[in-house]
């Protein structure tokens, strides 16, 4: 295989209960994240007990089936899958991942794309297996990975209203859990670090660019333009126009 990570097939399979696994032996690999319920399968003479948030990775040309019924419902996301040599061969059979946050967005992005072309479902496969290796790793730290994607998320969208409330329910997080989990890596909490980076944005703008204050502000996510000013004075100590005109004399005095 020349790419180092060729999709086959992906979905999602939800069932309300009294089902168990088929018995099979495929040619490629199938790893599956476990989103409800317990799965009773076995792969060759081992049997594993999957629970919601466990990982389940079944190696090319080995016999996997149900060996019990699950009576409760079961939903998981699936995915077939081949690899170049010695690529995302060493998962372990059944572990758990540490942030399935981000497995999950990348299984929803994966069954998104599966449908367009075969090189952009490659490409997000190779994303969630490489996201899925670094969660297997001993000394990876969950909740870096979790507050840069939420961070870099907020810098995306800074130019619209977000709020506490809509970024924890868009990553499936207690808005306070949230909060407190951004404070933990970065040193402010979530509302204050949007302040914070609306504020660069907006500083940025006013030295960088001609854009005026009323458009700065709505770039920086303000609808409200006199919220912005009063917000802008509070944390500069001057209004936008005082900082630009003040940095941009301070930049001609030095030329």
């Amino acid at each position: 295989m020349s790419k180092p990570v060729e999709h086959y097939l992906c979905g999602k399979f939800i069932s309300e209960g009294n089902w168990s696994h088929m018995r099979r032996s495929m040619p490629v690999h199938e790893i599956i994240l476990m989103l409800e319920g317990e799965m009773y399968i076995a792969e060759d003479d081992k049997r594993y007990v999957v629970h919601a948030d466990d990982l389940l990775f079944l190696k090319a040309g080995r016999t996997h089936y149900g060996y019990q019924i699950s009576d409760t419902p079961v939903s998981f996301y699936w995915m077939h899958y081949g690899t170049a040599p010695g690529l995302f061969v060493d998962f372990p059979t059944h572990s758990t991942i540490q942030v399935p946050s981000m497995a999950n967005q990348l299984f929803k992005q994966l069954l998104h794309v599966s449908s367009f072309s075969s090189e952009e479902a490659d490409a997000a496969a190779l994303l969630l297996l490489k996201e899925i290796e670094r969660n297997l790793r001993t000394d990876y730290r969950p909740h870096n990975a979790v507050v840069d994607h939420i961070c870099k998320w907020v810098d995306i969208h800074l130019h619209l209203n977000i709020t506490v409330s809509e970024i924890a329910e868009h990553f499936n997080f207690n808005k306070d859990y949230i909060s407190k989990m951004v404070k933990r890596e970065k040193g402010i909490g979530l509302k204050t670090y949007i302040l914070t980076e609306r504020m660069r944005r907006a500083k940025r703008l006013l030295l960088n660019t001609n854009a005026s204050v009323k458009e700065i502000a709505a770039q920086c996510g303000f609808s409200d333009y006199k919220l912005f000013l009063r917000t802008f004075k509070q944390h500069e100590a001057s209004t936008p126009t005082e900082y630009r005109n003040h940095l941009y004399s301070t930049q001609l005095n030095r030329l």
